[in-house]
């Protein structure tokens, strides 16, 4: 499980942001990562998986690339997020889907196709494009197979079920989202309120779409942060990234320090202050 909102405006205030994004990944306390840090081969800012047999991957990365028309730079954020209760045989590992779309000079629909040929377990791959001249949110899932993209100013909220039918918190989340981008908090006030957001425990119930995918559990996964113990799982990072008229970026990951004592966690932050 995982959540993920984003505030994408193309032409802001001076003072406001192009990209406003927070997200939460969930996921089990013993399985090993590494904290975000840019890899110096790729230019990639992200954390990545250290599951033994699936080092590598990411639930979540930033890269600045050259568009090959040369007008600059694009700037992407890509996300991934799995679909509860879409489980197909002998799937492939997704863990490499976002590092592969960065390093790709493929554009969003033609990598995508290229994904479907491959079998996954039910997946959400959401990227946010930024340039100097357009701002984007594009989206994938597999499972069933849509692709859709939305430009100029929007908010919007995803997480663990199709686009077109958000389970609750999503919906509740949103909401929130926006009043709080509505406020307009100075850069630390809206940090504040958007790891608050992250650390919401209510249970936003009924939610008949969530108890049809994880019958057993709906109500424990149905709160923007996840506390599972047994069998061990929960929410386990939030990421902010800001984009600010200016251009300059700041990401800000709060993790558990491994290993994860779920009763007595610690968070660490790691914090990336870059010029686009």
């Amino acid at each position: 499980m995982c959540i993920l909102f984003v505030h994408v405006d193309p032409n802001p205030e001076k003072g406001a942001y192009r990209l406003v994004l927070a997200t939460n990944r969930d996921e089990y306390y013993k399985r090993p990562a590494m904290k975000a840090y840019i890899d110096n081969e790729t230019n990639i800012l992200g954390g990545k998986d250290m599951e033994p047999g699936r080092e590598g991957g990411t639930w979540l990365a930033f890269k600045s690339k050259d568009q090959e028309n040369g007008k600059g730079k694009k700037h992407c954020v890509g996300v991934l997020l799995n679909i509860t209760g879409e489980i197909v045989e002998k799937p492939a590992g997704r863990g490499k889907i976002i590092t592969n779309y960065l390093n790709d000079k493929l554009d969003f629909v033609q990598y995508c196709e290229v994904l479907d040929k491959t079998n996954f377990n039910g997946y959400n791959f959401v990227s946010v494009e930024l340039s100097k001249d357009s701002a984007t949110t594009y989206q994938h899932s597999n499972l069933p197979k849509i692709t859709s993209s939305y430009m100029g100013q929007h908010s919007m909220g995803f997480g663990n079920s199709p686009i077109f039918n958000p389970l609750h918190k999503v919906r509740a989340g949103r909401d929130t989202f926006e009043e709080i981008l509505r406020r307009h908090l100075n850069k630390e006030e809206l940090e504040k309120g958007l790891l608050s957001l992250l650390k919401d425990e209510t249970r936003y119930l009924p939610d008949e779409e969530l108890k049809r995918r994880a019958p057993m559990v709906y109500e424990y996964l149905s709160s923007m942060f996840i506390k599972l113990d047994p069998p061990g799982y929960g929410t386990r990072t939030h990421t902010l990234i800001l984009i600010d008229y200016d251009w300059n970026l700041t990401f800000v990951e709060h993790t558990m320090q491994e290993p994860i004592d779920i009763k007595n966690p610690i968070w660490t932050e790691s914090r990336f202050e870059l010029r686009l």
